[in-house]
């Protein structure tokens, strides 16, 4: 379906407040992004990531005249389809997108395992943000004794857990606006997740920079 004469630039469909906050914060700097500055309306789906999976395609059909663009994004983790990759279930998202208006105007990202695989890609920011303080140990050292990180791998494996755990012992409440804040700092020109990379990609050929 073509999208009306007044068409806004872009509509994203998120899993959960945190992920909203993240791309809030996120896509304003188009420059990092190498795109021109866009207006996106976000929302989140009341299911979370397994809303994104199994139904937001409903969600998103009646505003395919409306927007120019969609994307529809979520965790692996939680989209109850982990036995599934990550590019098989986007393959599987976009398809239903196809097919209800979007035609080839919708991507799908699935991000492995959780958006807080985003947050660990800058771990001196992340260490500043959160004022780590572990007598003498750092950051990195505490996951690997927590047995939440591998001395021989760049992120946690779990890392949403990992981010908890760091919070915990600081005695610092985990709320969504440690992804917001992330978000807006992070230096992510050497990012090299799987996700990250495709929702660039997807934006720069969409919106691509004057």
């Amino acid at each position: 379906m073509i999208p009306g004469p007044s068409a806004k630039d872009l509509i994203i469909l998120a899993a959960d407040k945190s992920m909203k906050l993240t791309l809030e914060a996120l896509l304003p700097r188009h420059t990092d992004l190498g795109i021109q500055a866009i207006s996106p309306d976000i929302f989140a789906h009341p299911n979370f990531d397994s809303g994104v999976v199994t139904k937001g395609h409903d969600f998103l059909r009646p505003q395919c005249r409306r927007y120019r663009h969609a994307i529809a994004i979520c965790d692996h983790k939680g989209s109850g389809k982990e036995a599934h990759a990550p590019e098989q279930i986007e393959i599987a998202i976009e398809q239903r997108l196809q097919a209800n208006g979007w035609e080839n105007r919708a991507a799908a990202i699935v991000i492995r395992p959780e958006l807080e695989a985003w947050i660990w890609g800058d771990w001196r920011l992340l260490a500043s943000f959160l004022r780590w303080d572990g007598g003498g140990t750092s950051l990195k050292n505490f996951l690997v004794r927590q047995k939440l990180l591998s001395p021989d791998k760049a992120k946690p494996s779990r890392p949403k857990e990992a981010l908890e755990k760091a919070m915990r012992h600081l005695q610092i409440p985990f709320t969504s606006a440690i992804h917001q804040s992330m978000a807006e700092q992070a230096e992510f020109a050497q990012c090299v997740d799987r996700a990250f990379l495709k929702l660039q990609k997807t934006l720069r050929a969409w919106f691509p920079s004057r």
